[in-house]
Parts: structure tokens; sequence; C-alpha cells
């Protein structure tokens, strides 16, 4: 299971309310306490954005988080917990404030070609194919290509010299000691066609693009991990994913929340026979990186409506499907933020470690604002109660690590009866089931093997089981 950490939210080593490589070293403990094996930390690459996705060094780290040091020392301390550590990397873009775009800027040729320019003034009308933004920013009487907005200027992968410094800045961050790379807006590289003057996704391109540069990288570490973020349809996340190894399963987290949201296992069914349709075959040629949320969507209780119930369901869920789980920070314990395009610090809060909002490794770069003090939210608090929403989130994880041969079982069945949601699924001929309930009350269910609780009540009996409302049980 990864863990997508946050470092400017999450833990303050030297005092200056920003989060940083010393302070989460400090905290690795907690995510082992969790039974987390794996680290996705988004961007910590100099930047002028708080999020870190417009990068303006790729070599070095923000001097806010530390230096290169304290990031070997972070990955040599995960490391010996067992925790593999992947790098969120943007290469579709920089910062405008990127020496190779300002010296672009200044009429340098080489480094002008390393991004995309206003040829044809017809070029002006294209648009972002999801929400009609312009997709030409202009800076210095110039048009340049930037589909995330004027701050991220698109880089130009037609360029071979760009290609192998991409193949450059990878080989760099492997060799300090990272496992890997989520590789960010994956489909994008090639996705403005100088034929038609559009916003084209050149899905083909892209591949061949990605094909090369983890090939270079495996040469580096035959074990390396790819993730591949591509936001849309499950037959276009094939494409990618077969090879990255694994790709992020969006359609499959808006069907969990979608359909818990409203209590319809049945629809929640059928979506499930779609975007998981890949492990219904004896061969599977990636695997799914499952979630709920991640810092581009509004936290699941948030969506949920504040009903811890039908959130910890959702959790069930997830870690009860094939693939790899990725968990957002602080959504163990139901921070809330709802997204905005436009301003999305909301969901990327100070980890809330203490009830008064301030101590030890507590972050403060940005005030409390959907997680405010003394709401009960602190892992301060909820540390210590064995009730807890962040006790039972815990629960549903350490069943996932304990039973980690779901990640890679074959699913044989899914079904509905009476509101509940019946999974069947195999590992070396072994069949499981896994029982969800989404009914307002108890079920009482035929006997057909040992129950194990996953979430909620569950009571035994000669014959029979009674799984209590919104609860989650494997049969084995």
């Amino acid at each position: 299971m990864f863990y997508e950490l946050f470092l400017r939210s999450f833990a303050d080593g030297n005092g200056d309310g920003i989060g940083d490589f010393k302070g989460a070293t400090e905290k690795l403990d907690y995510l082992a306490e969790l039974g987390i094996t794996g680290i996705w930390l988004l961007p910590i690459m100099k930047s002028p954005s708080y999020h870190g996705y417009t990068v303006s060094d790729f070599y070095s780290v923000n001097p806010a988080y530390g230096t290169l040091e304290d990031a070997k020392v972070f990955l040599e301390r995960a490391h010996t917990k067992g925790m593999k550590v992947i790098l969120d990397m943007p290469l579709n873009h920089t910062a405008i404030t990127h020496p190779w775009f300002l010296k672009a800027l200044s009429g340098d040729n080489r480094h002008r070609s390393k991004y995309l320019w206003l040829e044809k003034p017809e070029w002006l009308k294209a648009r972002r194919p999801w929400d009609n933004q312009k997709v030409w920013s202009k800076l210095n009487g110039e048009y340049y290509y930037a589909l995330f907005g004027p701050g991220s200027p698109d880089l130009n992968y037609e360029n071979p010299e760009l290609r192998e410094e991409a193949k450059r800045i990878l080989s760099f961050w492997l060799s300090l000691g990272f496992d890997g790379f989520r590789f960010d807006a994956a489909k994008h590289i090639f996705d403005f066609s100088k034929e038609t003057g559009k916003c084209e996704y050149q899905h083909e391109r892209n591949i061949a693009f990605w094909k090369d540069l983890t090939e270079h990288c495996r040469k580096i570490n035959p074990d390396a991990v790819f993730v591949s973020e591509v936001w849309d349809d499950p037959d276009i996340v094939d494409l990618y994913s077969t090879v990255f190894g694994i790709g992020f399963n969006f359609p499959l987290a808006y069907a969990i929340k979608e359909n818990i949201l409203v209590l319809n296992p049945g629809k929640l069914a059928e979506a499930l026979y779609h975007v998981m349709n890949r492990y219904f075959g004896d061969e599977i040629l990636y695997a799914s990186g499952t979630f709920l949320t991640n810092h581009d969507m509004t936290r699941l209780l948030s969506y949920m409506k504040g009903d811890e119930s039908k959130a910890l369901l959702a959790f069930s869920v997830l870690t009860t499907l094939p693939g790899i789980p990725f968990i957002y920070y602080g959504e163990e314990l139901g921070m809330k933020g709802e997204y905005n395009e436009f301003a999305n610090e909301a969901q990327l809060e100070p980890f809330p470690w203490f009830e008064l909002g301030s101590g030890p490794w507590q972050t403060e770069w940005k005030a409390f604002a959907s997680n405010p003090p003394f709401s009960g939210l602190s892992y301060e608090v909820q540390g210590l109660t064995i009730h807890s929403y962040f006790s039972r989130v815990k629960n549903i994880l350490h069943f996932r690590k304990k039973n980690s041969w779901i990640g890679n079982c074959k699913i044989l069945e899914i079904k509905v009866k009476n509101n509940v949601l019946f999974l069947a699924v195999e590992v070396k001929g072994e069949t499981t089931l896994f029982v969800h309930n989404f009914n307002p009350k108890a079920v009482i269910l035929e006997k057909q093997g040992h129950a194990t609780l996953i979430n909620g009540e569950l009571s035994e009996f000669e014959n029979s089981i009674s799984l209590e409302r919104m609860s989650s049980a494997m049969i084995k």
C-alpha cells in the first residue's frame, strides 16, 4: 500500500512551519503503524508554486524541504522500514521561472526549441478538451503553449536533446535512492497537433515516449516502480499502464464513491465489471493503482457529506479489490476539503497532529480551514481512542496488509443480493468471498466458511453469520 504524502503539510522538522524531509523522516514510524509499504512523494523539486508541479530546477530540492542529503537520509530510513519511495515527476512542463524558459524568452534558439511557440494565428482558437479554456499564453509579446495555465509552459519533446535531458533527470533521482516515479499528466506529452491546430491526444507517440524513458530507467534499476496518471476511460488507461506497470484507476475511484454515497450496490457491481475487467482473466498485464481520493479531488468525508459509515465502507470495498491501494495523506483521520480547480489548497491542508493545531512537528504553512483545531480530528485525540475513525481505518489497512495476496487475485464473480455486495475471488485455486452490507440494518447470511471482520460488527452462529449495517467481512 502506498501513501500519497505532501511534504509541505506533513511534518515540520526545523520549526519554520513548513513540512520537510527531517520531519517526514521522524514520522516514518507513524506510516509503518498504518501498515504502509510505499510512499508517493508529491513534487519536491525547486518550484515557485506551493504544490510543486511547476518546476524551476529538476536537479534540486525545494530549500523549504531541506537538502539533497536530507532527502537521501529519508530514503535510507524508509528503506530500512521496508518502504519503497516513488517521486512525482511533472515532466510535461516547467515553471515560467525555469532558466530554460527565461533563456528562450531572451531569444536563445537552443532553449526556444524546448517549448512550443505560436506559428499560425488560427492556433489561438485551440481549447482544452475538458473545460474549453484557452491553451496559448502571452508573455513579452510572444505566445507559448501552456495547457495547464500561463505559469506552466509545456515542453516540446519533439526536441531530441530534451528527451535525453529527461533521461538524465530520471537517472539523477534514481541514483539518489528513489525507487521509481509517478508520472504526472502522462497523456499530455504530445497533445497539440500542428496539422489541425487543435488539442488532440496523440496516444501512440506518448506511449513510445514513455516506453523509451521507462526502459532507460530499468537499465539503472530493473525493479523500478512506475505509475501513470492517465485520467481517462479504462481502455485508454490500459494502453499506458501496460508500459508503466501500474496505472491509476480513476473510473474505479468514481464508481466506489458515487455508488456508496447513494447506497446502490447494484450499480457498483455493474461498474466493477467494467473498470476491473482486467482482473477477470488469467493474465494480468499491469497492476491497477486503486484509490479513493488524491490531491486533485474532494476528500472522502467531504464527498460522503460527513457520513463516516459510508467512508469506511468505501475503504473496505477498496481494500478487498485486486491492485495496489494508494491512500491520500490525512484520509485515515477523516480530513475534509472540497476540490477547487483554481485554488486547491483546501485538500492540501496541514496534517493535524495536535488538537491545538500547534506543537512539535505540526506544519503551519497555511491556516486550518476545513480541518480546524478542537474538532476531535487530530491524531493526538484519535490515536488514543479504540473506536475512533482513525482506528477503524487503520484496522482496515492492517487487514489488507495481512492479506496482501488480494492484490494479485482473480475476480470470479460480483453479485448483489438483498442489498449486499458479494465479491468472489481466487488465488492459487483457493476461493475467497468478500461481503459488504449496504443495508441500514444487520443481515443474516448462510455460513459458508470462517468469517473475518474487516470493518463494523459481526456475529457468528453455528449455521449463519450476522453482519451489521455498513459492515464488511471476508469468508473463506
